[in-house]
């Protein structure tokens, strides 16, 4: 899975050329160019192309917010459909991974895969009202 660059790895009042921008951002120059076809703001009026810092960081936090798939309510996410899915019977595991959040583990609906969701604590009443909720034991390793 290709991972995202980070839109804080370049300088927001710098001016970058295509190979600078690749350079920062751990990226190829082509996948800098294609984001320019896509739409990323680049002084394109003389080469080499020019992309103001700022551009890069708004157009990169506008593509990833563009990406999200929030979750309903009563899903868990299910990486092997790729979206949020509903747990079998509606029945979770919780277990605690830090002191503020909580880990509920189902088996998806639709294609019988581990299904998860991250919550945290205050959002314990809201999800036992909807899920089925058992605890699941600590391992002492």
């Amino acid at each position: 899975m290709p991972r995202r660059a980070n839109p804080m790895a370049v300088k927001a009042n710098a001016t970058y050329d295509v190979f600078e921008a690749a350079r920062a951002l751990s990226v190829t120059p082509a996948t800098i160019r294609n984001w320019i076809k896509d739409g990323l703001e680049a002084m394109t009026a003389s080469k080499p192309y020019l992309i103001l810092g700022s551009a890069i960081r708004e157009y990169l936090r506008a593509k990833y917010a563009a990406a999200r798939r929030p979750l309903k309510d009563d899903e868990l996410f299910c990486p092997s459909c790729g979206k949020g899915r509903k747990p079998l019977n509606m029945q979770v595991r919780q277990s605690q991974i830090t002191a503020k959040t909580d880990l509920l583990k189902g088996i998806c609906g639709h294609c019988a895969s581990t299904a998860t969701r991250m919550i945290s604590h205050k959002q314990r009443q809201a999800f036992a009202a909807t899920f089925q909720i058992s605890k699941e034991a600590v391992s002492k390793a």
